[in-house]
Parts: C-alpha cells; structure tokens; sequence
C-alpha cells in the first residue's frame, strides 16, 4: 500500500471521527483520541491539515500547534480566521519547498 494513500486514510478516518465526537461540544474538542491521533502522525498530517485549511478556518488548526511547537504565538484572544490564515501562509512556504 502507498504510503502517502494510508497517511491520507488514516487523517480522514481521524479527522471524521474527531468531527463526530466533538461536533457538538464547546469545549473539550481537543482532549480527544482521534485528535491525539492527527498530531501523533506528526508532518505526515501537515498536508491534510493545510487542505482543511484551505476550505475554512477549522479548529484543527491547533493540531499544528502541538506539532509545530512555539511556531506561532499569541497574546490573548486571536480569532481563529486569523490564526487560520497565519498558518495557511506559514505553510504554504514550507510545502511549496
């Protein structure tokens, strides 16, 4: 099996499960086994991560956060469109390598 086709399987599989658990939760989305997942597999998630992105800010943008630690920091209270749109431009520089 490719590995790029199993990374992928497993994101989605992660990422809609996550969304399923937590779709109605206000808080607690992130202390969740399938999000641990997301960040377990590390970069291999940063190009399904970035695709999220791309359709809409989405909290799993904080995955990037556990997995890119001390990349991007905030003071307070940042919108999650904005720190959506700081990571979409932070990795467009590091995919477009």
């Amino acid at each position: 099996m490719n590995t790029t086709s199993s990374s992928s399987t497993l994101f989605q599989t992660n990422l809609e499960a996550w969304n399923r658990e937590t779709a109605f939760l206000s808080v607690g989305n992130f202390n969740n086994k399938y999000f641990e997942e997301i960040v377990k597999m590390q970069e291999d998630a940063v190009p399904y991560i970035y695709e999220e992105l791309k359709k809409g800010p989405t909290l799993l943008v904080h995955a990037l956060d556990k997995i890119y630690p001390g990349t991007v920091q905030c003071d307070g209270y940042v919108p999650l469109t904005t720190i959506c749109n700081v990571w979409l431009n932070i990795l467009s520089k590091k995919l477009a390598r």
